[in-house]
């Protein structure tokens, strides 16, 4: 496909958009490392971690992919590009469950949430692993089920992350319509929903890409789409420190609206540009 095309030492179209995609992919997961680091005052607790450790896969990932890409160094980069693909993926998984847990206190379904993440990571990265690897062998088999495996996998963890926004967006949508809630607070919760709704449409547009078929643009457009979700998350913390700065009664006003855990995001230092937190 003219739009797809592989590297052949030649500066096509597509060649310019992976370099500049990776570009972007790799400056912003930068900013964010920068952007986590400083934001939290104290570095603990699980939403703290994930928005770390998947910023920084952002760039194994992107670097890898490039580095394969244009035949630099095939094996090492498809490696360094597999490993950020597998902690990015469910790295942002986690980001939302974490973040999940801060309006969502049903315990059970948290479990079920959890459980999700850890048996869809375990069960699809080692097949998705396994076919992969197959095909340096040649073997037209293991080429059919990488095909076939991509696909899938693509898919589970789309419908994954569906699953947790989707809970989130529902939360939020309960709480905004509280007759009590103030006119600040319910503004915010607003602009909660519509950031959702922005990183669920960026993993459609993601799915789309895999089953048309067009693998070089998805796997370049991937890197920088995580990197955006990821920014996209420091915008919503944003708004949750500002709501818990709405709050005239102080934290435990804050907690009793059961709208954040105290013990998990207490060492938030300041709230990040939720405008800055979204831009490239």
């Amino acid at each position: 496909m003219a739009g797809d095309e592989a590297w052949h030492g030649k500066w096509t179209a597509t060649a310019l958009v992976v370099v500049l995609c990776t570009g972007i992919s790799i400056s912003n997961a930068l900013e964010l490392l920068l952007l986590v680091l400083v934001t939290f005052k104290k570095w603990r607790g699980l939403y703290f971690w994930s928005l770390l450790v998947t910023s920084i896969s952002v760039l194994p990932y992107s670097v890898g992919y490039l580095a394969e890409y244009l035949s630099l160094s095939h094996l090492l980069g498809d490696i360094m590009n597999n490993i950020g693909w597998a902690v990015m993926v469910s790295g942002q998984s986690v980001v939302l469950y974490s973040r999940l847990g801060i309006i969502l206190h049903n315990q059970k379904i948290l479990q079920a949430v959890l459980w999700m993440i850890v048996v869809n990571g375990v069960v699809f990265y080692t097949i998705t692993t396994v076919i992969h690897y197959g095909t340096y062998t040649g073997l037209s088999t293991f080429n059919r089920g990488s095909f076939v495996i991509e696909k899938i996998q693509m898919t589970v963890y789309c419908v994954q992350e569906f699953i947790i926004s989707g809970l989130y967006v529902r939360e939020v949508w309960r709480m905004s319509r509280i007759v009590t809630l103030a006119a600040r607070k319910k503004r915010i919760m607003w602009e909660l929903l519509v950031i959702n709704l922005v990183i669920i449409g960026l993993d459609i547009a993601l799915l789309c890409l895999e089953y048309l078929n067009l693998s070089v643009i998805e796997q370049t457009f991937k890197g920088l789409a995580y990197s955006f979700k990821l920014k996209m998350e420091l915008a919503i913390l944003g708004k949750l420190v500002e709501i818990a700065h709405a709050n005239s009664g102080g934290q435990a006003d804050f907690r009793g609206n059961g709208l954040i855990d105290s013990d998990e995001h207490s060492h938030v230092h300041s709230k990040p540009d939720a405008t800055h937190a979204i831009t490239a």
